[in-house]
Formats: C-alpha cells, structure tokens, sequence
C-alpha cells in the first residue's frame, strides 16, 4: 500500500484530468484537481501537498511558470510535468527550473505510475534521512554535553545508558561513590563509543 503522499493535479483539459485523477486515486494516493495554474498555487498555500502533476501548455499560468512558483513556496514538493509538446528544450528547461521528471504525450498510465513511485521513493528516503540527521545532531549534542559535564566533575562517576520514557536512548552521566573510580579519560572513552554506536547504521 502506498504511503499517504498526497498529490495535486493541474490541467485545463478537463477529460485528462478526470482520467489522471481516477487513476491516481486508484493506486492509492490521495488526490486533488486544479484546472489551471492560480488555481493550484491557492491549493498549495492552503493544504500541504507532496508531488504536483501539472500540463505544461495552459492558459494563463504555464506549467513552466508554475513549476517555478511552486520551488518558491516550498523546494520539497516534486513536480511531474506532462506536455503534448515535448521538445528537448523544454525539457532541459523544466529539469533546469527544478521539475523531477518531464513526460511527453501521448503516455501510458504505466509509464505515469512508475514516475510517481519513483518520486514517492525519493521522498521517503529525503525524509528518513532528515530524520538520521536530527538523531545524529542530537547524539551529538548529548555528547558535547557530557564531556563538559565530565571536565567541570571533580567527583568520581561514570557514563550509563538510559531507557527515557518516551523510548529514546541516550546517556547519563551519574556521580558514584567508588572505591576505584574510572578516570575522566574512560569516561570520554565511554562517551565517544557511545556516539559511535548511535551513528553506525544497523543491518
């Protein structure tokens, strides 16, 4: 089952339009319509949409213009442009403003399908790899924190492993009383293993 990606399709045609719409939405995705550029832009502003399907050829707004427009309101949305007037300078227009991929008509639905998983996959993969990296800047954090902790200690202590309660990892440093003591130099040891398991990649 696909994610809940939602796109929005844009075109003055109104029979293509119900036809993308019907497939689309069959395939799983969530679906919303625009006949024309302004139209789509509204919808943008309004609600949060993942990839947007638009005609090139419209009137009013082009799906050029669009394009550009839709990279000034947010850079993460995917922009599939489709065109019965494909020509290799558009082309290389459009993937130079920042369109994901260009289609020409006529196309088979499968062909469009593709195009969509395929943007849907590098969404996931863009968004799993901001959330790596926000795990990692706070791993990170948590370690620039125990090592000023540890070089302002005078006390004997030692670094542990802690459950939080929302499931979170993360470290501790806690004062002992011991009888031998670790060294602040192990305790540092501990900090960056620590830090090493918490970036290496589990298989």
């Amino acid at each position: 089952m696909p994610e809940n990606f939602r796109i929005l399709i844009t075109d003055d045609d109104m029979d293509l339009r119900e036809l993308l719409t019907e497939a689309v939405r069959n395939w799983g995705y969530f679906v919303s319509v625009a006949k024309e550029g302004d139209e789509a832009l509204r919808k943008l502003r309004m609600d949060r949409y993942d990839i947007v399907i638009t005609d090139l050829m419209m009137p009013g707004m082009d799906g050029l213009s669009l394009l550009q427009k839709i990279k000034e309101l947010d850079k993460e949305i995917l922009v599939i442009i489709i065109t019965g007037y494909a020509t290799i300078e558009t082309a290389v227009k459009a993937i130079e403003a920042g369109a994901y991929d260009y289609i020409a008509k006529p196309f088979r639905l499968d062909e469009l399908m593709v195009v969509i998983k395929n943007a849907c996959e590098r969404l996931r993969l863009t968004s799993q790899n901001k959330a790596l990296l926000d795990e990692l800047r706070a791993a990170y954090g948590e370690i620039a924190a125990l090592k000023d902790m540890l070089a302002q200690s005078t006390g004997p202590g030692i670094i542990a492993g802690v459950e939080n309660a929302n499931g979170t990892s993360g470290l501790e440093y806690i004062e002992k009383d011991t009888p031998n003591p670790l060294k602040k130099q192990e305790y540092l040891k501990e900090a960056d293993r620590f830090s090493r398991d918490k970036i290496t990649p589990k298989s």
